[in-house]
Parts: C-alpha cells; structure tokens; sequence
C-alpha cells in the first residue's frame, strides 16, 4: 500500500461521498498480503505519507469527518454480539449472511467490520502495537463522549430486556420484582454520566456482580432441571451483554486502555460470524442434559455382581420370548397386500408396541443398552473416580450386553422353534413359505450379503433412539411435566388425587422410554420401506434378536424341505454373532463419543484408560464376557437420581 494508489485514497478522504469507501480500502489495504511487509510498517508508513502531505489537516479532517458520521454506536454495542435473542432466529441469519451479502450503509463501522471478515490474527496485532505506534491515530479515531454514552445505554437496555425474559424470570419464581437487571440501566448511565464519581462506580460493581450472581444461580437451576436450546442460548447472550458493558464502561472512564477494548471488538467480531461456533456453544449443554438423562437409564443396564446378572439374564429371556411374537407379527404384516405407506407404519407400530411391553414390563432388549451404558461411562469418567473404578465399569457393560445378548437368543431360538412346531401340528403347514424361508437364511451371509452395513445402519438406528429417549426426559424434567401433571385441576378432576400423582409418577419413570421406543419402532419399521420403496434404495435392519428369532422361524419352516442346507443354516447363525457385535460396537461408540463430547472429556485421560483397559482384558478376559465372581465386582458409584 504505498504509491500513487496511497496518494489517490488519502486524496479521496477529502471528498464527503467517497470517504467512507476510502476508509474501508486503507484498512483492506493494512490486512492485505504479502505477509512479508509487516502490517505494522504498513501502518507507520501510512502515518508518515499522511503527515507528509501539504493538505495533511484537510485530510485527517476528512478522515475524522467520515468516522464521526459512522455508526460508532453501533460498531461499541453491537459488533462480535448476536442481533437476535432467539437461538434459531440467530442461526437463520448466519445462514442467511453466509450467502446473501448485506445491503448496508457504507458509512456504517459496524458493517464494515463485517465485511472486513476479522479474524483473531487482527486482535493479537492490535494488543501488540507499540504506543508509538497508535499516537498518530488515537485523537483522530478516539469516539465521542455522546458515542460511549450512547452505546452503554443501548447495551444495558437490550440486557435489561434479555435479564427480564418470562423464561429467566420463571426460574426463580416470586422475585420478578428483586431482579438486579431492572437497576441494570440506571447504575451502567450514572457512571457513564460521571465516569470518575467513586459512588457511581461503586454501584455499577455492585449491580454487574448482582446480575452475574442471577445468571449463575439460573445456570444452576437449569442444570438441576431440564435445558432449553433458546435458555441455554439467552444465557450466554446475557453473559456476553454484561462482559462488553463492563469493557465499555472501564474503557469510557479511562480505567482500562481503550486498545484492550479494541482487540475485544475485532476478537468478538472474528467468532461471531461462524455458524458452527454458534450451534456448538448452544448446543453443547443441551446435549449434556441429554446424555445425563440416557445415563441414569443406563445406570439400570450396568451388572456389578451375580445377582445382577441373574436379573438381567431373567428379564432378557422374557424380551426373547415377547421377541418371537415380534418376528412372527413382522412376516405376516410383509405377506398382507399393503400400500408402503400402510406397511411401513404398521410394521412401526409392531415393533413400537412390542417395545412398549418390554419397558411396562422390565424386559431388557440387549443391543438397546450400548447407547444407554455409553452415556453412563462418560460420567463415570466425568467422575474421575479412579482408575481401577473406569475399568471395572467398561468391565460390567461389557459382560452387561453379553448376559442380555445370551439371553434374548437363548430363550427366543428354542422358543421360535417351538412356535414353527405348534404352527405345523395345527395348521398342517410350514409357518412360512419355503421361498420366503429360504431368501431369510441366505440373505444373512456376512461376506455375500449386505448384513453388515444394514447392522450397522441398526445401530445407526439404536444411537439415535437413545437421543431421542434423553431427549424425551429433558423436555419433561424442562417442563416439569411430572409436577404439572400432578397439580392439573383436570386431571385430577378425572382421575382424583391419587390417579394423577400416580400418573405423574409414571410420566416421570417412563415418558422418555415410551419415547425412545417410539423413535425406534419408527426408525426400523417405517425408515426401511420408505427408503427401499420410495426413493429406490434397498434397506433393510438387522437387530440381534429380532433377527435371531426370525432366522429360528425361517430353519423352522425349512425342516424336512428340499431347500433346506446345513451349511446355510449354520452361516446364518453365524451371522446373528456378527450382527450382534456390529450392533453393539457402533452404538456403543457413537453413544460414548456424543457423551464425552458434551461433557468436554480429556482426550489424553481417555487414551490412557483404553490401553489400561486392553491390559485388564488380556489378564482377565472372563472379568469382561461373564458374571463376577462372589465379592469380586467393584463396586460403582451411582449418579444421584
């Protein structure tokens, strides 16, 4: 930026209707490339040309003509801040600007900004700039008393408004009137009024720390109960509006040196433009809350000692059982002449229902419980309860999926068998079709078959049923659901006192069960007919269970049939083990990397828990595989209820 061109912009300064364009080129050329040339230079040597010109006053006063008719009130207020305090209207417009350009006054500092496209390498640069440095430029850019005025009124007032929102209000209830936000305004003017009054900035103090006192304290409250997205989202809003007042307002007052505020704005302004940042940092603690919920359910799928195993052994026989009914439901719903839509929600529907049973009843479905025990390993690790502890958990969902993986197959191959048996005697028939029986044991080939990748796509299926179960109980414990239940006039008009607190109990227990398996009776009965008879592409799922019972049904039929191969027979049953871990793998990791991921885990902590883990699995294999020994099972800590 040196030449005839620096000449021609410090020239067009001079002119009222093009200043404002002339600003925005020197700062473009102060970023531009090389790197080579130090910005720093480009800076002194823009300086040196100014203060070597024979019309240097005209031009710093048309350089200071063109920031003084600029927005600085809006460049101090709203620059690096969201515009919208609404989560999704926010993100909508980062979308929006991502793509369409702005048509906004070219005066405009704030819009300038944005169109500069900061980036934190503009903020290091300005906190290092020498004293000598900005000497030349500190009167000529430095805002009027009425701009610092005008943009601590207009923050406090959008903070005081954010502060008073019915959904913050509501989670201290009685105490809208003892807000700190409501003095907000008053205490930010007086001590921009009267920057060096002691009293007032005393107040001020006093009024900020009030207010962060009531955003931590409704931080807590949310944590205790469900989040919202929009809460979370205003919640960091208003913690960004209280940072950038007491940064205007140390800045104003002298307090602080006004380059700091500065290398806040173009910081600030460089992460506000990215969407990703801003869905992230939102989304974060819901996804917390989600995960928290999942776990405590998956509390309830961990085996510490033989008499959980038995217990789960037990429940998972009676889901293999259920199970069988499950598979023979799912082929005659495929033999009825029905449109797709039709068969794709009754299927749904046959697998949601057969859940539904499961949860009512306290049946456990093995490959459900990955996504459920992921979630409550990343707290256990939260946790940081030790070491030998972390194993000895990965030691009980381990042996946890294998007992209930062994019980829903134990009891529903013999107990499918039995079903073929009795179908024959009194039908005189096979239950199924051999065609149908026959395509049912070889489409299981896990090298000639697409088995893998559609268990894969099951567990795909599982995981997200498992968001959804979370967050079912997110959106209850943010309701209070249980509680509104409980006290609705109408309900317990209906049902009188007792039915509804029952009700309420229920609602607590298993809304986010009777979700999740709604989810998943859906995403594996009604998502594979859409796909495979709407858009054209063949899918299908492959559940361990569900599919071991159907494979029992397909043999059971085949017997004493020409079709029938020993050969395919046993590649099938093969197959339900690869199935099995398919099924288990990438639940459970995906379950377990969403977990760690909301919880911002240590990466290293985590690596050195996996190899802690394979040397535990290759001194103890059987510590992982079956029920411990009497008295030898560590004992894990429960999360509070």
């Amino acid at each position: 930026m040196r030449g005839p061109d620096l000449e021609a912009l410090l020239g067009d300064l001079l002119d009222a209707e093009r200043a404002p364009a002339a600003m925005e080129s020197l700062l473009q050329g102060l970023r531009a490339e090389p790197a080579s040339e130090p910005r720093t230079l480009r800076l002194r040597a823009l300086a040196q040309t100014l203060a070597a010109r024979p019309d240097s006053a005209q031009v710093r006063e048309g350089l200071a003509r063109a920031w003084r008719h600029a927005s600085a009130v809006r460049l101090l207020a709203e620059t690096g801040l969201p515009d919208r305090t609404a989560f999704f209207g926010e993100a909508f417009r980062k979308l929006v600007d991502s793509i369409v350009p702005r048509g906004e006054a070219a005066e405009d500092l704030h819009a300038m900004l944005v169109r500069l496209r900061l980036r934190a390498e503009d903020a290091e640069w300005i906190e290092g700039l020498d004293e000598a440095d900005i000497a030349p430029w500190r009167a000529l850019l430095l805002p009027a008393p009425e701009q610092w005025r005008g943009a601590v009124q207009l923050v406090a007032a959008r903070t005081a408004a954010v502060g008073l929102s019915r959904d913050l209000l509501d989670l201290d209830p009685g105490h809208d009137g003892e807000s700190p936000f409501l003095l907000l305004p008053a205490a930010a003017s007086a001590w921009i009024e009267a920057p060096l009054d002691a009293s007032a900035q005393r107040t001020w103090d006093e009024t900020r720390s009030a207010c962060r006192t009531a955003l931590w304290l409704a931080s807590e409250r949310i944590e205790a109960r469900g989040v919202s997205t929009d809460l979370v989202y205003r919640l960091e809003l208003l913690d960004a509006q209280l940072a950038r007042l007491d940064n205007l307002l140390h800045a104003a007052s002298g307090m602080e040196d006004k380059r700091v505020l500065a290398a806040r704005l173009v910081r600030d302004a460089a992460r506000h433009r990215s969407l990703r940042a801003h869905v992230g940092t939102a989304l974060k603690r819901l996804a917390r809350k989600v995960v928290e919920h999942t776990g405590e359910t998956g509390e309830h799928y961990i085996v510490r000692d033989r008499k959980e195993w038995n217990l789960i052994a037990r429940s998972a026989a009676g889901a293999g059982l259920l199970t069988v009914t499950t598979a023979m439901a799912k082929y005659g719903l495929a033999a009825l002449p029905l449109s797709p839509m039709v068969e794709g929600l009754a299927l749904a529907a046959n697998y949601a229902v057969s859940f539904l049973i499961m949860q009512f009843c306290g049946l456990t479905l093995s490959s459900k419980q990955p996504a459920m025990t992921a979630s409550a390993l990343a707290a256990g690790l939260e946790r940081d309860d030790g070491m030998e502890e972390e194993v000895e958990l990965v030691a009980a969902i381990t042996r946890s999926q294998m007992v209930a993986s062994l019980g829903n197959v134990v009891a529903t191959v013999p107990a499918s068998f039995l079903a073929c048996w009795a179908w024959f005697k009194f039908a005189g028939s096979p239950m199924l079709s051999e065609a149908t029986a026959h395509h049912g044991v070889t489409s299981l080939h896990p090298l000639f078959s697409w088995t893998i990748p559609f268990a894969i796509f099951t567990a795909i299926c599982l995981w997200m049923q498992s968001l959804a179960a979370g967050w079912g109980g997110n959106w209850a414990a943010y309701r209070r659901l249980p509680e509104a239940i409980a006290a609705s006039p109408r309900i317990r008009r209906v049902l009188g006192e007792k039915g509804a607190a029952a009700l309420s109990e229920g609602t607590r227990r298993h809304l986010s069960g009777i979700i999740g398996y709604v989810t998943l009776g859906l995403l594996l009965g009604f998502v594979p007919v859409v796909v495979s008879k709407f858009i054209g592409i063949h899918l299908e799922v492959r559940h361990v269970t569900l599919q071991a019972s159907s494979l029992a049904l397909d043999v059971g039929s085949l017997w004493h049939t020409p079709a029938w191969r020993w050969s395919e027979v046993l590649i099938g049953f093969a197959s339900i083990a690869v199935i099995g871990v398919c099924n288990f793998g990438v639940s459970f990791w995906l379950s377990l990397r969403t977990a760690m991921r909301a919880r911002d885990l240590d990466p290293k902590g985590r690596r050195a828990l996996t190899w802690r883990i394979l040397k535990a699995l290759n001194a103890e294999p059987g510590r992982f595989l079956w029920a411990p020994k009497r008295g030898a099972g560590v004992r894990l800590g429960h999360h509070a209820r």
